[in-house]
């Protein structure tokens, strides 16, 4: 890994490096991180919009890493609309602050309270790729921001998306109560499906090949974990249920594992493709075929959710901050996106720490 200030980095594969522009935020001047080219992070400073009647003015306090959709779009293994790269991307689609100033129109925020966006908007037209909640603060419309508890903590708060993604997963596929649940992968979107699913009332076996992950899932998020570098996890699932789990939750964004998926369901059970998948899937055909199973393939996720979660957030109904293991300050960027291409590993929950709050 290359650290560089100033002007332009080129980067060999899988060596992230840094550009820098610019420092603290200034007026409508905010440091925003970029990707401004495959395996590149930048820190350039950036624009923001005067706001609307009906928009709020956010100081971020942190923001939250989606590790595994980050690291496919750093490292150029996206797969963007129309097959065109689009550099610079800026990333982000989930962060949490205190808002500094609201619209006329806005009756029901004032400055100092807590909420969560996912993203902002830029003066720029043309800053047009990402959601760019990696910023030191956002503009967003009213109808895109969440009132927090002013009592969370805003760090968990930052990685709430990714919660509303996994429900939304979980709600798609039909999980009800009582249903043998599987969720394959113990990264953030796996141990929020976890959640989800055992929130309905399913039981949740979850997986893992990374024992800090396993470890994370039985004390938070699953009924039972299975470490899957030492354990059989198709031998564990059919002592609990002979016939295969109702549900497979798939979330690793390895293509190969829908054969784990159709071995560990039941006949006519549901697959939820909840990982995003740079490379092809492939089907073997006749054995998923027997089977009769149903994939869904989750997308984003519905905006409605959020006051739900906000509110299970505050509650406990949705646990996030212990299984936050890396608050990096923002401009450490290049040593948080080296972690996430390079050493996926060693990290779980991961915020990017923008001012206190």
């Amino acid at each position: 890994m290359r650290r560089r200030a100033g002007g332009r980095a080129r980067a060999c594969e899988n060596d992230v490096t840094l550009a820098t522009e610019g420092g603290a935020a200034v007026g409508a001047q905010v440091p925003t991180v970029a990707f401004a080219a495959p395996n590149e992070v930048a820190i350039r400073t950036m624009e923001l919009p005067d706001i609307g009647p009906r928009d709020v003015r956010i100081r971020t306090v942190c923001s939250g890493v989606s590790q595994g959709t980050e690291r496919w779009l750093l490292t150029n293994r996206y797969r963007w609309t129309g097959g065109v790269p689009q550099y610079p991307h800026f990333p982000g689609y989930q962060a949490a602050g205190m808002v500094e100033e609201v619209g006329d129109e806005v009756d029901d925020l004032r400055s100092g309270d807590h909420v969560f966006a996912q993203g902002t908007r830029f003066a720029d037209p043309q800053a047009r790729y990402g959601l760019g909640a990696h910023t030191a603060a956002l503009v967003q419309a009213r109808e895109d921001v969440t009132r927090l508890d002013p009592g969370v903590d805003l760090a968990a708060a930052s990685l709430l998306r990714m919660a509303g993604v996994s429900r939304h997963g979980v709600r798609l596929t039909g999980v009800e109560p009582g249903d043998l649940v599987v969720v394959i992968g113990q990264g953030m979107i796996g141990q929020m499906s976890s959640q989800a699913a055992r929130r309905l009332g399913a039981r949740v076996i979850a997986s893992d090949v990374i024992r800090a992950r396993v470890e994370a899932s039985a004390a938070h998020s699953a009924d039972r974990v299975v470490d899957a570098s030492v354990e059989d996890l198709v031998a564990v699932v059919r002592e609990e249920r002979p016939d295969g789990a109702d549900v497979v939750i798939e979330t690793t964004g390895i293509s190969s594992m829908l054969e784990t998926c159709v071995d560990l369901v039941r006949r006519e059970g549901r697959i939820c493709l909840q990982g995003y998948y740079p490379d092809p899937i492939e089907v073997e055909f006749h054995p998923t075929h027997l089977k009769r199973a149903t994939v869904t393939f989750p997308c984003w996720v519905d905006r409605e959710d959020d006051t739900e979660l906000a509110a299970d957030l505050a509650t406990g109904g949705v646990v996030i901050e212990p299984l936050i293991t890396h608050r990096i300050h923002y401009t450490d960027a290049v040593e948080a996106f080296d972690l996430v291409v390079n050493h996926p590993e060693h990290s779980l929950g991961m915020v990017l720490v923008w001012s206190e709050g």
